[in-house]
């Protein structure tokens, strides 16, 4: 089963692979994606096992399971990202509209996703050197995500107008 997925992924037949019933193999077929979805190293090249992953749970009316990978995602954008991210580069804001589309498709008491967060870059581990991070949990809701698409938009419309924050200073430090 993971050949073929691979495969067809390869050769640019993700289309026809998402049009297979996978009748009793649903669970295997995303397993094998969302493994793919982690073994990625840069989602900004190669294929986009991400969009495919989410594009089969839609298909299958998982929109949450879609609306959880696609957070996935922008959390990887978001961190591979450099700090100066250029204004015109518009990947993070189309993500934050994938994702708030994908939540807003269920019931209003539905819209809500768990994420994993990083709580600590510095944290030691157990006396073997820096643990990459401490995952935590939290509840994620769709008015969580349309303030963070406004906290985006307002830091790339504020450097677009030349304002940028001190660096090590404040927040309301600007030019």
């Amino acid at each position: 089963m993971n050949t073929l997925i691979t495969s067809m992924i390869a050769q640019s037949q993700a289309p026809a692979l998402l049009t297979f019933p996978f009748v009793n193999l649903y669970n295997d077929v995303d397993d094998i994606l969302a493994s793919l979805c982690q073994k990625t190293l840069n989602i900004s090249t190669g294929p986009p096992y991400h969009k495919i992953l989410c594009a089969f749970r839609i298909a299958r009316n998982d929109f949450r399971g879609a609306a959880s990978i696609l957070y996935g995602r922008l959390q990887r954008l978001q961190t591979t990202s450099s700090k100066i991210h250029d204004p015109e580069d518009e990947s993070l804001t189309q993500s934050y509209l994938m994702l708030i589309n994908t939540l807003a498709s269920v019931q209003p008491d539905q819209a809500w996703i768990l994420a994993e967060q990083r709580v600590d870059e510095n944290a030691t581990a157990w006396g073997i050197g820096k643990a990459k991070g401490i995952l935590k949990r939290r509840v994620v809701t769709l008015e969580d995500l349309r303030k963070e698409y406004q906290a985006e938009l307002d830091r790339v419309s504020a450097m677009e107008n030349g304002q940028f924050a001190f660096t090590g200073g404040d927040e309301m430090d600007v030019l």
